[in-house]
C-alpha cells in the first residue's frame, strides 16, 4: 500500500489551488505517482510538494506559467552579470511592446536545448507545477509524461496534466534518491540548477510536514529494496569502482617489479604509491558514505 492522498489533505497543503489541480493528483495517485515512487514514502511527498508549492506559489500563479513581463529594472536585477542597470536593458532591447519577448529569446537562446536565433527562449518558459524550462526539458518531461510538450508547450500548464508533468519532471531528475537520503539541498539543486528560494522551500516543507505525516498508508515494502539503495548510492559505488581501479593499476606495477618481468606499463614508485593511496582513500570515503546513506534511507522509509 502507498501513502494515500485525499481532498481535505491536498486542500490543506494547497489552500488556494484550483480544485481541478488537486483532484488530478488524487485521481492519478495510483496510475502516475505510484509508478514514479513518489507516494511510496512521506519524505518523498514532502520534498515533492514543497518544491512544487514554491515554484507555482501553491498553484496560484496565473495560467501556471512564468510571467515574462519584466520591467527593465527587474531584468537587470535578475541578470546582473548581463546588465549593469535598467538603462543597459533598455539600450539593448528598447521599450516598444514585446521587448521582453525579444529579451527572453536572446537570454535563453542557445541554452537548455533552445535554438539560437529562434523564439524558443520565450516559448519554452516555466510552466506547470515543476516550472519546466527549455526545449530539452519539455522534450524529456513530455516523453516521460506521454504528452507532446515540445510541440505544444502550453499543455504543460493544463490543470489535468499537473500530476503527469510533475511526476515526469521528478523522475527525469532522479529525485527519489535525494528524498530517500534526506538531501533536500541536493534535491533543490537538481530542481533548478542552484539553491534559489531554498529558505522558502524549506519553510513550505516544514509547514506541510504535519499534514503529510497524518496521511494514511505505508510504503509498498516494509524496508527499502536493493534498487532503492542502489539508486541512492550510485555515485559512491562508481567511486569505489574507480578507486579500486587505481589500486589495481598500482598493484599491477608493483607485481611487474616483483616478478622481474619488464613492461612498458610499469610505473615508478613516486607515481605508484600516491596512486594506490588515492585509490584506497576514495574507496574508504565512498564506503563510509554508503553506510551513512543506507542508514538515512532506512530512517526515511516510513
Amino acid at each position: 500500500m502507498t501513502i494515500r492522498l485525499d481532498l481535505p489533505s491536498m486542500r490543506a497543503l494547497f489552500p488556494k489551488a484550483p480544485e481541478a489541480v488537486l483532484k488530478d493528483f488524487i485521481d492519478k495517485q495510483d496510475s502516475i505517482l505510484g509508478p514514479a515512487g513518489i507516494n511510496h514514502t512521506r519524505n518523498r511527498l514532502k520534498f515533492f510538494f514543497a518544491n512544487i508549492e514554491h515554484e507555482v506559489d501553491g498553484f496560484t500563479i496565473k495560467n501556471l506559467t512564468e510571467n515574462i513581463n519584466y520591467t527593465a529594472a527587474r531584468m537587470a536585477a535578475v541578470w546582473p552579470n548581463r546588465f549593469e542597470n535598467a538603462d543597459a536593458v533598455r539600450a539593448k532591447y528598447g521599450t516598444k511592446s514585446g521587448w521582453q519577448k525579444r529579451a527572453f529569446d536572446d537570454i535563453y537562446g542557445n541554452r537548455m536545448g533552445n535554438r539560437p536565433g529562434s523564439d524558443d527562449g520565450s516559448r519554452f518558459i516555466g510552466r506547470g507545477g515543476p516550472q519546466i524550462t527549455g526545449r530539452d526539458g519539455y522534450a524529456k518531461v513530455g516523453a516521460l509524461a506521454k504528452l507532446p510538450l515540445e510541440d505544444k508547450p502550453e499543455i504543460a500548464a493544463k490543470y489535468d496534466n499537473q500530476a503527469a508533468v510533475s511526476a515526469a519532471f521528478w523522475t527525469w531528475k532522479k529525485m527519489n534518491a535525494k528524498a530517500d537520503t534526506g538531501d533536500f539541498i541536493g534535491c533543490v539543486r537538481l530542481w533548478n540548477g542552484g539553491t534559489n528560494g531554498l529558505a522558502d522551500r524549506r519553510a513550505r516543507m516544514a509547514g506541510n510536514e504535519a499534514i503529510i505525516n497524518r496521511l494514511p498508508g505505508s510504503p509498498p515494502t516494509s524496508t527499502p529494496g536493493k534498487d532503492v539503495i542502489d539508486a541512492a548510492t550510485e555515485k559512491e559505488r562508481r567511486a569505489i569502482a574507480a578507486g579500486g581501479g587505481g589500486c589495481v593499476v598500482g598493484g599491477a606495477a608493483e607485481g611487474v617489479k616483483q616478478t622481474g618481468v619488464a613492461s612498458e606499463s610499469s610505473l615508478p614508485k613516486f607515481v605508484t604509491y600516491p596512486l594506490i593511496a588515492t585509490g584506497v582513500c576514495i574507496v574508504l570515503v565512498a564506503a563510509v558514505l554508503i553506510i551513512k546513506k543506507r542508514k538515512d534511507i532506512f530512517k526515511n522509509w516510513y
